[in-house]
């Protein structure tokens, strides 16, 4: 599944149609200068070859209208397509916080999830509650639990702690996820959707000395009237997945006819890829919409 994973980005990569992955020329190439390589397991070896062995990794077959595209062995963007697609299929822990540019915490979620059961959960802690989401094979249940420290004076009464919603349907990620599509949903908490959320919004994507990826782009909305200028690197664990996604959001508007502007901070820790995530049902349930 990894290769095939990593087939489609390379081709995304080289911006060409859909089509059968080189992968033959990759591994013919690979056993050409095994004597370079440790042994790799067969579920990593087209990752390995992409990234180190072929001198031309990303090479594809051109066609009349588009011509052969290509990518260097030292391209980090390929670094970038075999850490999501190792990070991809596989439970995780998740630690996700935004800040102020000052350090001072906005949101701070954790919890773990499991893609390939739609179980996990993530917790939110507020002055008055501990915000819930939990996901039992696609279903979707939202609560809140009192929290350890005690409640401010003015909060508390009226919250009903322990009861959870129960949401028709069926879903494959939690709600913290946001949009897909987007650098801010794939940084929360989503890997898989990094690379093609940068490949959409042309981001430039560099190698720093210490080995992570850095990415930087820029955007606009609002016909125009909302700037956002982003810049993130994403470091690596010891076995090549996605650790760690931190991201700077420097925004401006006028819609509302006077120019507002800010800065945030968002980190997310992806840890424990692998590990077992069980959720227990929720015993006060009542529908939700």
């Amino acid at each position: 599944m990894q290769e095939e994973q990593l087939g489609d980005r390379l081709h995304e990569l080289a911006e060409v149609p859909p089509s059968a992955a080189p992968t033959g020329r990759l591994l013919e190439r690979g056993r050409r200068a095994r004597h370079r390589r440790a042994a790799v397991t067969s579920a990593s070896l087209a990752a390995v070859v992409a990234l180190g062995v072929v001198g031309v990794a990303a090479a594809t077959s051109g066609t009349p209208d588009r011509p052969a595209a290509t990518a260097s062995a030292a391209d980090p963007r390929l670094e970038l397509v075999a850490a999501v697609t190792k990070s991809e299929n596989i439970s995780y822990r998740l630690r996700l916080t935004t800040a102020t540019p000052s350090g001072q915490s906005l949101m701070t979620y954790e919890g773990a999830f499991d893609p390939r059961t739609a179980t996990g959960y993530v917790r939110a802690p507020q002055d008055d509650s501990i915000m819930v989401e939990l996901l039992i094979d696609g279903t979707r249940y939202m609560g809140a639990e009192r929290p350890q420290s005690p409640l401010p004076a003015d909060k508390g009464p009226g919250e009903k702690y322990g009861r959870y919603g129960q949401y028709p349907g069926k879903f494959d990620h939690l709600s913290i996820y946001g949009d897909a599509d987007t650098v801010v949903g794939a940084a929360a908490p989503d890997p898989a959707a990094l690379f093609k959320a940068l490949k959409a919004l042309d981001a430039t994507v560099t190698r720093k000395p210490d080995g992570s990826v850095h990415f930087e782009y820029a955007e606009q909305s609002d016909k125009g009237l909302t700037t956002t200028s982003t810049a993130g690197d994403v470091t690596f664990d010891a076995d090549g997945r996605v650790a760690k996604i931190a991201m700077t959001f420097q925004w401006q508007t006028t819609v509302k006819g006077k120019l507002q502007s800010g800065t945030v901070v968002s980190t997310l820790q992806l840890s424990d890829y692998g590990l077992s995530v069980q959720v227990k049902r929720p015993t006060d349930v009542v529908p939700a919409t």
